[in-house]
């Protein structure tokens, strides 16, 4: 098989988005156990009674309660948005799987998405942290497509260690999927997808550009890996949208094939990967990211991690007022005069007020040249 053979595969199921306002890209491209926990025993030795002088309720009411906080955290813990990563065991394929539902529900809580700008922005953030899961540390990669269409551009980064964030350009866009010929395609139009990676020991960030090809996320970053890094993938990116409008189910999956892999065992992975059902109809039946991981490896795996991953802005008050210091004197004292205190994280939505207390701050800076 040519690598052209492998971005080439690309199913859309236009008709039903239309009917539930939820798109699935089952193959973009394509590719030619639960953390343990330490359990807290609450016993009473043999022979030993209520009574005993050794027995004291309060102790066992409290240990028993410890346990039970411990079994709360645990299921907290395991029900945590997570990107499991793999290898397989001939290390033919290296796999990722993010089930990021919670994620990608704040951020539409956060800005107000409608369910159209909800799926964009979801996508981008699943790829976003697929990509991060090969990364180390607090490594990142942003994924940001731009385009004529009525979204604009969609922006979204995340770090391996499990941070991620974003923001849509027009965050209540909607299509009439009613039109002749109208498809998610419309969404983001005609334009370019840029990925970026921040890495150690690299002082430039490592770019890479490509044409959007057909304005899904999914299929245009499997395009840009097999364009930009020259590693055969599949991407498949799956947001659910329930009928208020809401995010009910996000994640997404990456199988990458290393070098001089024969054709048969990557034409094997693509039936698996066509095979599979939509991972948020698997998410809500209970499936857990490292099943859907074997179940596409169809071969003995070897989980390299499994992290936690959340939405999270590092944004603060004290890091707008150092970016303020660079505008200058004039152009603050013309905001103090016109009130203008409002700030706002493109990124998180999260807004903040400038007292007067900050203004001197900012000006007394400017005067010592701190």
């Amino acid at each position: 098989m040519s690598d052209t053979t492998f971005t080439a595969l690309v199913t859309t199921e236009t008709q039903e988005w239309q009917k539930s306002f939820r798109h699935c890209q089952p193959v973009a491209g394509s590719l030619q156990d639960s953390p343990g926990s330490n359990r807290l025993s609450t016993t009473i030795p043999v022979g030993l009674d209520r009574s005993h002088p050794k027995f004291r309720s309060t102790d066992y009411r409290r240990i028993s309660g410890m346990s039970e906080e411990l079994k709360r955290l645990k299921k907290s813990y395991q029900n945590r948005d997570r990107v499991v990563r793999a290898l397989t065991e001939d290390t033919a394929l290296r796999i990722a799987v993010v089930q990021n539902t919670r994620t990608v529900q704040t951020a539409q809580q956060r800005h107000g998405l409608s369910p159209l700008a909800a799926v964009f922005l979801g996508r981008a953030l699943s790829g976003a942290s697929l990509l991060a899961s090969f990364l180390e540390g607090e490594e990142r990669v942003s994924v940001e497509a731009m385009g004529n269409g009525v979204v604009g551009r969609v922006f979204a980064e995340a770090m391996q260690v499990g941070e991620a964030r974003g923001y849509v350009e027009h965050p209540n866009a909607s299509l009439d999927f009613g039109r002749e010929n109208a498809g998610l395609r419309d969404g983001l139009g005609i334009g370019l997808l840029r990925v970026s990676k921040v890495l150690y020991h690299h002082r430039e960030p490592v770019v890479g550009v490509v044409d959007l090809q057909e304005g899904d996320i999914s299929t245009d970053i499997a395009n840009y890996l097999i364009q930009s890094e020259q590693i055969r993938s599949a991407v498949l990116l799956d947001v659910d949208i329930d009928q208020d409008g809401k995010v009910a189910h996000s994640g997404g999956l990456l199988v990458q094939a290393m070098p001089k892999v024969d054709d048969e065992r990557v034409e094997q992975v693509e039936q698996n990967i066509r095979e599979l059902r939509n991972l948020t109809e698997l998410w809500s039946t209970g499936y857990k990211p490292e099943e859907v991981v074997r179940m596409v490896a169809d071969s003995p795996v070897n989980i390299a991690s499994s992290s936690p991953i959340d939405f999270f802005c590092r944004c603060s008050i004290d890091r707008f007022k150092s970016a303020l210091v660079t505008l200058g004197m004039d152009e603050l004292s013309d905001m103090h005069a016109k009130d203008q205190r409002k700030l706002v994280c493109q990124y998180c939505n999260e807004r903040y007020q400038l007292s007067d207390e900050d203004f001197d701050e900012l000006f007394e800076s400017l005067k010592t040249g701190r």
